[in-house]
């Protein structure tokens, strides 16, 4: 028996088998790639931690896990997690505070979908160098706001605000 090829069941069945093992390569790919991703993420995770503390690749950084989640970098620099909202979008990075617990060393920031060359300079070395040596104080810490990101750029205050004002506690000097 011949079979229509042109006939509106052919077509269907044709398109459903299709779709079926398009959909199998799909899912067995992407379990495939998993660890991979996982393991990318954790690695994203560190680089941005051991940039923010100012240290290259062979750092070492140990958890605290706590109350408020802090890591330690050498020994002897403490970063802390940092969330917030941007534009269009969540925003997050790290700030990592010297020994002396006043002096910022550095921070990094990532975002999800920030507008690029507004909004995505937040990544940029030239935004967050502006930040290393800056004092932690009862005042707001202050820097060049980015031009034409207003709301990205109060994130960024607000997430350093609500960062600082979280961790304070553990920085106070008895």
């Amino acid at each position: 028996m011949k079979r229509d090829i042109n006939s509106n069941g052919y077509i269907f069945l044709y398109s459903s088998i299709l779709v079926v093992v398009v959909a199998i390569l799909l899912t067995a790919a992407a379990l495939w790639l998993q660890p991979y991703q996982q393991r990318n993420k954790e690695n994203e995770k560190r680089m941005m931690i051991l940039s923010a503390a100012g240290v290259g690749e062979d750092g070492k950084i140990e958890y605290i896990d706590g109350e408020t989640p802090v890591y330690l970098v050498n020994d002897n620099i403490t970063v802390l997690p940092m969330q917030g909202n941007g534009l269009w979008g969540p925003i997050w990075g790290y700030l990592a505070i010297a020994p002396d617990g006043k002096t910022v060393v550095g921070v990094t920031f990532d975002h999800k979908s920030e507008t690029p060359g507004l909004g995505g300079e937040i990544t940029t070395e030239k935004f967050q160098s502006q930040f290393a040596g800056k004092q932690i104080s009862d005042k707001p810490i202050e820097f060049d706001a980015i031009s034409g990101a207003t709301k990205t750029s109060n994130g960024i205050k607000e997430m350093i605000d609500k960062t600082i004002q979280q961790y304070q506690p553990c920085f106070k000097k008895p």
